[in-house]
């Protein structure tokens, strides 16, 4: 056996010291919970967690003590002769074998280095966790469909070759720390470093088009008559370029500003539109708990509706903090609730965890919590419809009346020939009707941005 043996059986070793931490985490939250609270705990899930953790420590134990004889395989001094002659029984060594297997179909070939002795009980172990694990997993998956990775974004790789090293020196920068949580509610894919280069990277590739800009307007008049886009200035340059020099400086700073503030505009968005869905997903919530589930499943059933298409991405996110980072229910509600764009959300959250940690009855909790959330759900709704029924009063004074009363007087006009401002009473009444159907069109948009997804 070589020094290579060794060491993959150090790096499976602590493999299995990191799933052992995982679900003993997630085994100590439920009997935290089950001793504090009320709620019927999962009794199958329970029983998984402690067969997973019983054989991982098995195996920990075979490994461990392969080690010894490992190390003497490679040992490079060899020992001295004894000057004195006593016969000495010699010292039956453990054979060492080679295991390889997969753990799963998706993942390559482990080899690991055991003693024969161990060997048949280190593959019951094996066995025993690997089929908990499957079940485990099974029990925790979300019905989602599987998104392929996709390459690196080169605008972002192009970005951090060229502001890395600013960027890396500004992260300590308050105003930076805002931008990265504006970034984590909004659910960026681009972390705090990456997204400031890629605005250093706008804001230079924009100032190259406007000094472009700049020198094209120096010496041309851009004109809306397509048959002849671009004239020559006949002006001075020492009076021409104040005029346009301005361009090289708005538009980068327009830019710059415009990506800065995008994650916070975003985040705000996203944050009202979990509110829109929040009513309805605690009414869910509530309505799970009333069967006595046990609080983390109570996510994984919310999560399986496809409903709630911005919510879920919260409590996705909490999830993951429980099945892959092992963090308990309780510190994973109060780290999702801080990352939240949605203030209501962050309340139920932070609710849910001070229920849970006080023992309280959850069901309660969130029966009376979704009617709250119900009752201004309701007030939203009536506040849209005072809106509408202001927006109707407004259109039917300007839209309807004014025109038909305008339109009276154009013909007046026109009988008597008489013009305003030099257009004809003809010229006026197009216009009255172009201005009628920009008005529709203004009223039909401001009433959508101003009406509820729900």
């Amino acid at each position: 056996m070589s020094i290579d043996a060794f060491k993959e059986n150090i790096k499976h070793i602590k493999e299995i010291i990191r799933e052992m931490y995982v679900f003993s985490n997630q085994l100590a939250s439920i009997n935290k919970l089950e001793s504090q609270s009320r709620v019927p705990i999962d009794s199958k899930e329970k029983k998984l967690l402690i067969n997973v953790v019983s054989a991982l420590a098995v195996q920990l134990k075979i490994l461990n003590n392969s080690i010894p004889s490992l190390l003497k395989n490679i040992y490079f001094l060899k020992e001295l002769p004894s000057t004195t002659k006593i016969e000495k029984k010699p010292k039956k060594e453990d054979k060492l074998v080679q295991l390889k297997y997969k753990p799963r179909e998706d993942q390559a070939k482990i080899a690991v280095t055991v003693t024969d002795k161990d060997r048949e009980e280190f593959l019951e172990n094996l066995s025993k966790s690997n089929l908990s694990i499957f079940q485990l997993k099974k029990k925790y998956a979300v019905d989602r469909p599987v998104q392929a990775f996709s390459r690196p974004n080169t605008y972002a790789k192009l970005s951090n070759r060229l502001f890395r090293g600013i960027s890396t020196r500004l992260l300590l920068d308050k105003k930076l720390e805002k931008l990265n949580k504006n970034l984590r509610k909004m659910n960026s894919p681009f972390v705090v470093g990456t997204y400031f280069s890629m605005i250093l990277f706008t804001v230079l590739i924009t100032f190259i088009v406007s000094l472009f800009l700049f020198v094209l307007l120096l010496f041309y008049h851009l004109s809306f008559d397509y048959t002849q886009m671009f004239t020559s200035v006949e002006e001075s340059l020492l009076i021409r370029i104040p005029q346009v020099i301005w361009i090289i400086f708005v538009l980068p700073a327009f830019m710059g500003l415009l990506m800065w503030y995008f994650p916070y505009t975003e985040a705000q968005s996203i944050g009202k539109k979990i509110d829109r869905e929040l009513p309805f997903v605690t009414i869910h919530m509530s309505a799970i708990a009333t069967a006595g589930v046990e609080p983390t499943n109570i996510f994984r059933i919310i999560l399986k509706n496809k409903e709630y298409k911005y919510a879920n991405q919260e409590f996705r996110k909490l999830m993951n903090l429980i099945n892959f980072q092992g963090y308990d229910l309780v510190r994973a509600l109060k780290k999702t609730a801080v990352s939240s764009s949605s203030v209501k959300l962050r309340e139920l959250l932070g609710g849910l965890a001070t229920t849970i940690t006080s023992g309280g009855d959850m069901h309660t909790y969130l029966d009376k919590h979704s009617e709250e959330l119900l009752f201004d759900y309701k007030l939203e709704r009536e506040k849209y419809t005072k809106t509408a029924e202001t927006f109707m009063d407004i259109y039917i004074s300007v839209v309807i009346a004014a025109p038909m009363i305008m339109l009276m007087l154009f013909v007046i006009m026109g009988s008597t020939a008489i013009s305003i401002g030099g257009l004809s009473a003809k010229v006026m009444g197009v216009l009255i009707i172009i201005l009628v159907a920009g008005l529709n069109l203004g009223f039909l948009v401001l009433l959508k941005l101003k009406q509820p997804a729900f």
